[in-house]
């Protein structure tokens, strides 16, 4: 989920392209955020109101980055504006396998193949266990410098992880024993006249083996209006080299 456009819209919430059906590759061969050279996926996302509505197209960009004591995977995220309010965006992103989990890095930035620190926060999130092992929980944070600009915010996460028995269907296909990941977060934001505000958003996230991200959507929890729904619409999977 990919959950940001670019930073500010990340913090303030997260032509015509071919349809790929490749079918999954078989569980023991596969994991559930397949990351390779070249690799690529194209989400539609949708924010409430119906103004921010795009195509966002993720790429592995790189595959050697140095990032916490290993080496990283470099996705380009590009957002192509689908109303005439959505403004263009890009983020860039690194992904690590580290002490169990799948590892993302935010505060990056790229041109071509040139990759470099932003330095708009600090902090890594656990977007999934990496390998899935069994139905676990796990907590996560983030501070950022990005948004307020005289201020700060500081994001908690809290995140259960489970396989879903309900077949998801997207415009890419119908996928089925997805793992579901289920985060709830607590943004702390303090203003420049040292006010802090504390806002709850909640994300349910499906992953196919072999595939990646299938769905996301998010709210500010039970009962509220959804604020966004991310859906696959085609992607390209390249098998490792390893």
């Amino acid at each position: 989920m990919q959950r940001i456009v670019t930073p500010l819209v990340a913090l303030l919430v997260l032509g015509a392209l071919a349809r790929v059906l490749t079918a999954p590759s078989p569980p023991g061969r596969a994991n559930f955020f397949p990351l390779a050279l070249h690799n690529t996926w194209t989400h539609e996302v949708k924010f409430s109101g119906g103004d921010y509505h795009y195509h966002m197209t993720e790429t592995v960009i790189r595959d050697d980055f140095p990032l916490l004591d290993g080496v990283s995977y470099i996705v380009a995220e590009e957002y192509e504006p689908l109303t005439d309010r959505a403004p263009e965006a890009k983020s860039t992103v690194a992904y690590l396998r580290k002490d169990g989990f799948l590892l993302r890095y935010p505060w990056l930035d790229s041109e071509q193949d040139k990759v470099w620190d932003t330095n708009l926060g600090e902090g890594i999130e656990r977007i999934l266990p990496s390998p899935y092992t069994g139905e676990r929980s796990w907590d996560a944070g983030l501070q950022t410098k990005a948004w307020p600009l005289e201020g700060g915010q500081e994001v908690t996460a809290s995140a259960h992880a489970r396989i879903d028995p309900v077949a998801v269907r997207v415009p890419a296909g119908t996928f089925r024993n997805c793992l579901r990941v289920e985060t709830r977060t607590t943004s702390r934001v303090a203003d420049p006249r040292r006010k802090t505000t504390e806002f709850h958003l909640y994300y349910t996230e499906w992953y196919a083996r072999g595939v990646g991200l299938v769905k996301a959507i998010s709210s500010e929890g039970a009962g509220t209006p959804v604020k966004s729904v991310t859906e696959l619409v085609s992607y390209r999977i390249h098998p490792p080299l390893d």
